[in-house]
């Protein structure tokens, strides 16, 4: 099937994308903490930025994609991150994750959304949207299982003498 976007993750895809992103809502909904110590290294809209890369390219996860960010200038450049070396680490994007909140991505995705939306309840439109956001991760929390006992179908010898170099399956 032939699509008129470019694919996914490339560097057209990415600069087609980025003036839809709300930074300066982003921003004003998730201001940076002005408290003591040292200014914030980057703000919302970049982190957010980020985080739209793990959705937006092959990459998933926050590690691989932290380490590839040195390497994709298209990327770099999708998230307004200036310089090479000044990437932010997966501590500052799971922080950020736990500052926004389900609610602060449910806003931005509503805000995403406006466009598309009718404005009035006069416009016949149907328009259908997957949003994800709330659903829990596929996983269980037992991760490694002890192995279970492996039953023999053959019967059990009664009376026979035991070799020490032989196995003896019970």
């Amino acid at each position: 099937m032939d699509s008129l976007l470019p694919a996914t993750g490339t560097a057209e895809y990415l600069a087609l994308l980025s003036p839809y992103v709300p930074d300066t809502f982003v921003n004003d909904l998730l201001p940076c903490s002005r408290g003591r110590g040292r200014p914030p290294q980057f703000s919302s809209a970049q982190l957010y930025r980020v985080h739209l890369l793990s959705v937006l390219t092959p990459v998933h996860a926050f590690n691989q994609l932290v380490r590839l960010l040195a390497e994709q200038r298209a990327w770099r450049r999708f998230a307004h991150l200036s310089n090479r070396q000044a990437v932010p680490d997966v501590w500052m994007l799971n922080q950020f994750r736990e500052r926004a909140g389900v609610g602060g991505l449910r806003q931005i995705n509503e805000q995403l959304l406006a466009p598309l939306l009718p404005s009035s309840a006069s416009e016949a439109l149907s328009l259908a949207l997957i949003d994800a956001t709330d659903l829990e991760a596929a996983c269980s929390g037992h991760k490694k299982r002890p192995p279970g006992t492996i039953r023999l179908t053959a019967p059990r010898r009664v009376g026979a003498r035991s070799n020490a170099g032989r196995v003896v399956y019970i």
